[in-house]
């Protein structure tokens, strides 16, 4: 692949690249030869500070956001890809609603540091107690996590409710894994933890943030089952309309949501 100097790097243009095709490519394969001439069209030449249509596809395939199928005649998004997309879409939108107001660093969680991010996220939540949890790719490492924020003081409610999209459980033993864990917890912690599932027609899911008891949301741009990422982390206050919204929102999903048993 091409090494670029230029202001728009290389990660930049997979990005944008990604942001415009991938949602009609989600779901369905894509034919190589077509999505490489469409890439053309948008300006993936190979000329001077600009990716070919080929570096962007190889560029996708070797973080496993997207498989080539054995032929080489077609291709599709995997997991992994769909859940980047749902990263850039994220950090696009905090984006949009902040302008240019920059993240400190210490609010932002660090890939190659989880021990730290675990402690910046027990920080930001403070005395507050987590009464809800909005993760499409809820699994059984996602409760494992909770349970190391527990063991640093993160307050958790006896009665947390954990809401997630049925596509990262839709294996049997993943699904097992989270039912057996879930069982062991409320157990142990004498608490009814509860994780449901939704869909909604014609949108997938992808925002994660946490629910506090004192009204306000803890933003983070990854799932809770993998935190060693490079990734947003912020708290919007109660009262304020994103919290309002985002309460409303898991309110609403959560009762049309189905049990994860």
């Amino acid at each position: 692949m091409a090494i670029l100097r230029e202001h728009w790097n290389e990660a930049d243009q997979l990005r944008h690249a990604g942001l415009y095709f991938w949602p009609r490519m989600i779901g369905r394969r894509t034919e190589y030869f077509r999505l490489c001439e469409d890439l053309r069209l948008l300006g993936f030449d190979g000329m001077v500070a600009s990716l070919s249509a080929e570096d962007i596809i190889d560029g996708w395939i070797k973080p496993g956001w997207v498989v080539l199928s054995p032929n080489h005649f077609e291709i599709r998004i995997t997991e992994v890809g769909e859940e980047q997309l749902d990263k850039w879409k994220e950090e696009d939108r905090l984006w949009n609603e902040r302008g240019t107001e920059t993240m400190p660093l210490k609010k932002r969680l660090m890939a190659g540091e989880p021990a730290k991010n675990l402690r910046k996220i027990q920080s930001i939540i403070g005395n507050s107690t987590v009464a809800g949890i909005h993760d499409p790719y809820t699994t059984a490492g996602s409760l494992g996590t909770l349970l190391k924020l527990a063991d640093l003081g993160t307050k958790l409610s006896p009665a947390l409710r954990i809401l997630g999209s049925p596509k990262p459980l839709s294996k049997s033993t993943d699904s097992m894994a989270i039912i057996g864990l879930l069982k062991d917890i409320n157990t142990e912690r004498k608490a009814t933890w509860e994780v449901r599932t939704y869909t909604e027609s014609g949108k997938k899911p992808h925002r994660r943030f946490l629910v506090l008891d004192d009204g306000s949301i803890v933003t983070c741009g990854m799932s809770l089952n993998h935190i060693d990422k490079d990734e947003v982390l912020d708290c919007e206050p109660a009262g304020s309309e994103n919290a309002k919204h985002d309460q409303q929102f898991f309110d609403d999903k959560w009762k049309i949501g189905t049990v994860v048993s």
